[in-house]
């Protein structure tokens, strides 16, 4: 007779993590939307549970009347079209599924040469965000993350439109590139849409050191 004591053993514990690590795993990026509720995430994530995979990196918000997920998510192999078919049938919700590469695979990471924040501030203008990014794409830069946001101006009764960006180029940058036209090309853009729009370095290759980010 097997005994407690045999079963959760350090031996029988490490045995039991080697049987797992090398199960083979796809790693799978889920979007889903629908209509705002209670328990839309604890839906999605026993789903997940239940057909054996783990949620790593995730993002969440709720727009409008509607809620947002973004989810990595690894899997044994053999689980994954399970899981998929599961999380694409869930009701009132628009999923769907993109296996993606391992995040944790060895690869050559490019040097970033240059990362800048860049943030938004004033009258919400039909095609603003457009603008602001094309000139971010103009200058090689290429945006890591970005939020927008948009609340009833505290006078006058207009919407205030808020936008925060994190952009980056590669190493070694182009040698054009310059931060001080960027941020005038955006100050530009800014007077003529009624807006204040700012470029805050955070590393420059060519300092000595990364700028000071508090």
């Amino acid at each position: 007779m097997f005994t407690k004591r045999a079963f959760t053993s350090p031996a029988m514990q490490r045995a039991a993590l080697r049987c797992f690590s090398t199960i083979e795993k796809e790693f799978i990026i889920v979007n889903a939307v629908g209509s705002d509720r209670r328990g839309i995430v604890s839906d999605i994530t026993k789903i997940v549970v239940d057909n054996g995979g783990n949620v790593g990196k995730s993002q969440a918000a709720k727009l409008g009347s509607h809620f947002g997920l973004s989810m990595l998510i690894s899997i044994p192999k053999r689980e994954s079209e399970a899981l998929q078919a599961s999380l694409t049938s869930l009701p009132g919700l628009a999923t769907s599924c993109l296996v993606t590469d391992d995040p944790s695979a060895v690869t050559i990471a490019p040097k970033i040469g240059y990362s800048g924040r860049f943030t938004l501030t004033g009258a919400d203008n039909p095609g603003i965000v457009h603008r602001v990014t094309t000139i971010i794409s103009n200058h090689h830069l290429h945006i890591d993350k970005m939020e927008t946001s948009e609340e009833d101006a505290p006078f006058g009764g207009t919407s205030l439109f808020q936008m925060e960006c994190i952009a980056t180029a590669m190493s070694p940058l182009a040698s054009g590139f310059n931060a001080e036209v960027i941020q005038d090309d955006l100050q530009n853009l800014g007077n003529m849409m009624n807006c204040d729009i700012t470029l805050e370095t955070l590393r420059d290759e060519r300092d000595d050191v990364p700028a000071n980010v508090a």
